[in-house]
């Protein structure tokens, strides 16, 4: 019963976090701008554009998620298998939303345990600094819930220079409406 009390309360909270920042638009600077160093899962560091693409989906997750994590894999799935459908190349970057926890070898368990073997994903991690820089640049809301990181569900395609093309902020939504904006 408690189990399911604190779910519903999780689930009220993201609800009012996809709520609070529906209506608000604000320019931010494009992603690959940002001056943040982040290592990879193989111990590659470098700043975001060294992983872009001419188009990137990018993704803010964390290797221990149980909740929102899982939905967000479900969506980024079906968005590479309608790429892959339309044989349209694309990248992910999935941005750590835990530092203090996803190093390059916790990374590579998560890829192993989901069985990507693919070379246009990318795992990254930054300090909380960086991460927080990224967070707020994407729009992704994220806090702390007894001892465990909370996030919304936020999807996002981005360009070559890192101007945000498409937004995915609903978990029902078709993977190819959201190849086609």
């Amino acid at each position: 019963m408690r189990l399911l009390k604190i779910h519903r309360a999780l689930c009220a909270l993201l609800l009012c976090a996809g709520l609070a920042g529906a209506g608000a638009t604000q320019a931010a600077p494009a992603l690959w701008q940002l001056r943040n160093e982040f290592v990879d899962e193989f111990g590659t560091r470098a700043k975001l554009p060294h992983w872009a693409g001419p188009q990137t989906i990018v993704a803010m997750e964390y290797s221990a998620c149980k909740f929102v994590c899982t939905i967000n894999w479900r969506r980024l799935i079906d968005i590479q298998d309608e790429a892959d459908r339309r044989q349209l190349p694309l990248r992910f970057l999935i941005i750590s939303l835990d530092p203090a926890n996803d190093s390059p070898s916790a990374w590579r368990d998560y890829r192993k345990l989901r069985g990507i073997q693919r070379s246009n994903w990318h795992f990254v991690t930054g300090n909380r600094l960086a991460t927080n820089h990224v967070a707020r640049v994407l729009g992704v809301k994220w806090w702390y819930f007894n001892d465990a990181i909370v996030h919304d569900f936020r999807v996002l395609r981005v360009n070559d220079r890192g101007d945000i093309q498409a937004v995915m902020e609903r978990f029902d939504e078709l993977a190819s409406d959201f190849l086609a904006r």
